[in-house]
């Protein structure tokens, strides 16, 4: 590839993948309404629109296949064959490959092997009839070459990059409802890119003008459009200067938030992040000085430097928040696909996709959300025949949403299936040793679904090839636990399952309240804390030689000792200390209570991994530096709450 094109690589995998998905969406789409055009003219446009990039980028493998993949769905756009299941799942298959090949010819290792694809796509297209009906008013008429002359002015904007391939989208788009008569420059100079950024088209059409101008201001990155009538006859080489032109102040000027937008690599806004991170500590440790040394001048001096650091804080911490729905938007292919090979009948609905996530959680989680997906297609949605019999459509649902609740996220994964069993889920968990038959009526409906999240649970008697129930939900609540999140599970026998992800927003800058142990300062994330008390408003018992404090709501919770749990004093008899304050934290539905000697304050940190070293380390979740430049461990609360103290 050379050096020119190369450096296009970049902007053309990023547009080839929202294409591909755009793609995918729209067969989707397509096979649950048949009928529907619009998924139609969106798969057609996707693979045109691909053809003409990949063109443009020399990589002949991803052009030929996207090539055939327009062709055949141009049959479908005529009506000259229907988009049955099997047309489907054959496009579905050319967008893997097309994957594929992009990545192949985007490393530059060769061509990708797209010949038997390439086969099915011409096989599939030459089996549709010569003709066909066209129903009335459904299908997209091609123009007749009737109808009045037109010239159309289409400017590019200015940050556009692959001007050629921008500019065949626009004519070719054009030549789907008119006749296109000639181009200004040349075709061939069009397409060597040999023009600023304006050029013209002089058609042949019976649509109206403000169709036409619609049509085009679509295509992706056209700035602007300008459509005027031409005398006849049209206009010769001759006399094309004298023929009637836009002036560059009939152009309106384009909105910055629509057109100018950049790029930029996850490396940048991590780097970005880190240094904001030093910011607030650089700023705390100022405040620390102006304080101690009492200098006026200083603080306000800081005031100001604290509005613009925080100002900047948000606008830093904006930009790693990506919506979720660039996460979901993978599943839908992915049930559609499962629940075929089940010979299931499933729809997947999806909820809340604008809401923002910070992106390392978000990378994080897509695994549990498979999971989870998949073990309400293969156990929780029924087969056709079983649904009905049940008094229920043949189509079983799966639903996964997403809701902000304040500083946390919470994702849901339900579906209208069968249901989880308690009874049986309590009688593998007392068989597998996880619990004592004796205990049954200490534990919650609740407590009990949470059995499938233990390593390797599960009351399916054979596991399919996708799982049972249980296998892989140890590893969901592992990795939401990581990610300080909490998991429940809520079922009804017959109606469906539906379980809760709850999450923080953010993983880089957190509020925390800040204790001390002697000479050590530990933080508690804040969303882990529900209250702080004095001694004088709690009561201290012992339960089987084991402390609690009774709360004013008359909850009892066990206690620890925070200084012997963390190692920086020797257990002793009391669970508390004249003076000690009383800390309230929760994991998931666990809580528990922390007798703490120093409270120091709330805060806002920055979240410092532990290196490898101390990583197992339990209790411990990561470390950031104070305003004074010292050290401070991060309790993690989820392993803090199994130790004993």
């Amino acid at each position: 590839m050379s050096d020119d094109m190369s450096a296009y690589r970049d902007v053309f995998l990023s547009e080839s993948a929202e294409y591909l998905q755009a793609m995918t969406e729209g067969l989707l789409a397509l096979e649950a309404e048949p009928n529907d055009l619009e998924p139609v003219e969106t798969v057609f446009r996707g693979a045109h629109s691909l053809k003409g990039m990949a063109a443009a980028m020399a990589y002949g493998s991803t052009q030929e296949l996207t090539h055939k993949m327009e062709s055949l769905m141009d049959t479908v756009r005529r009506r000259v064959q229907a988009a049955d299941h099997e047309l489907i799942d054959l496009m579905l298959r050319a967008i893997d490959v097309v994957r594929e090949a992009i990545a192949v010819e985007s490393a530059g290792t060769g061509e990708a092997s797209i010949e038997g694809i390439v086969a099915e796509l011409v096989a599939r297209a030459m089996a549709a009839p010569a003709a066909a009906e066209v129903p009335s008013g459904k299908a997209p008429a091609a123009d007749t070459g009737e109808g009045a002359l037109f010239q159309a002015r289409i400017t590019l904007e200015e940050a556009c990059v692959l001007k050629g391939v921008r500019a065949y989208m626009a004519i070719k788009r054009l030549s789907h409802m008119s006749t296109v008569v000639e181009t200004r420059p040349s075709a061939r100079e069009i397409e060597d890119e040999r023009f600023d950024r304006s050029f013209e088209v002089v058609f042949r059409t019976s649509a109206a003008p403000e169709a036409v101008h619609n049509a085009l201001i679509a295509v992706t990155e056209v700035e602007n459009v300008v459509v005027e009538p031409v005398a006849e006859p049209a206009p010769s080489a001759s006399t094309q200067d004298a023929s009637p032109r836009p002036t560059s102040s009939a152009r309106p000027v384009p909105k910055l938030s629509e057109t100018q937008t950049v790029r930029i690599s996850i490396g940048h806004l991590d780097a970005m992040v880190n240094l904001v991170g030093e910011l607030v500590i650089i700023r705390s440790r100022l405040e620390r000085i102006a304080r101690d040394a009492d200098l006026p001048e200083l603080g306000d001096t800081l005031d100001a430097l604290e509005r613009v650091s925080a100002e900047l804080q948000q606008e830093v911490m904006q930009t790693r928040m990506v919506p979720v729905g660039n996460i979901f938007n993978r599943f839908p292919r992915m049930v559609r696909d499962l629940a075929r090979d089940l010979g299931k009948d499933v729809t997947l609905e999806t909820d809340g996709l604008d809401i923002e996530l910070d992106r390392t959680v978000l990378d994080e989680i897509g695994d549990p959300i498979v999971h989870l997906l998949r073990n309400c297609v293969d156990h929780g949605v029924e087969t056709p025949e079983e649904r009905v019999a049940a008094g229920k459509s043949e189509r079983g649902t799966v639903r996964l949403a997403a809701e902000r609740e304040r500083e946390q996220i919470r994702i849901t994964v339900s579906d209208d299936g069968r249901g989880l069993d308690v009874g049986r889920i309590w009688s593998a968990a007392v068989a597998r040793g996880l619990v004592e038959e004796s205990a049954r009526d200490s534990y919650s409906e609740h407590d009990i679904f949470l059995f499938v999240c233990a390593p390797g649970f599960s009351t399916v008697e054979q596991a399919t090839k996708v799982s049972g129930r249980g296998v892989g939900m140890d590893v969901v609540k592992g990795k939401i636990e990581y990610l300080g999140g909490t998991i429940s599970i809520t079922s009804t026998p017959g109606e469906g399952t539906s379980i809760s992800l709850r999450l923080p927003l953010t993983l880089a800058i957190i509020q925390a309240l800040l204790l001390a142990c002697g000479d050590q300062v530990f933080a508690v994330p804040l969303s882990a804390v529900d209250e702080v008390l004095g001694l004088d408003e709690v009561t201290l018992e012992t339960v089987e030689g084991r402390w609690v404090t009774v709360l004013r709501d008359g909850s009892v919770i066990p206690i620890q000792r925070l200084d012997v749990v963390c190692g920086v004093a020797e257990p002793g008899e009391a669970a508390a200390d004249p003076g000690d304050h009383i800390v309230i934290i929760h994991s998931g539905e666990e809580m528990r209570a922390l007798t703490v000697p120093h409270l120091i304050g709330r805060q806002e940190i920055v979240i410092k991994p532990l290196s490898a070293l101390f990583r197992g380390l339990h209790g411990i979740g990561g470390a950031t530096v104070l305003g004074d430049g010292h050290v401070a461990l991060i309790l993690d609360p989820r392993t803090l709450l199994k130790m004993e103290g």
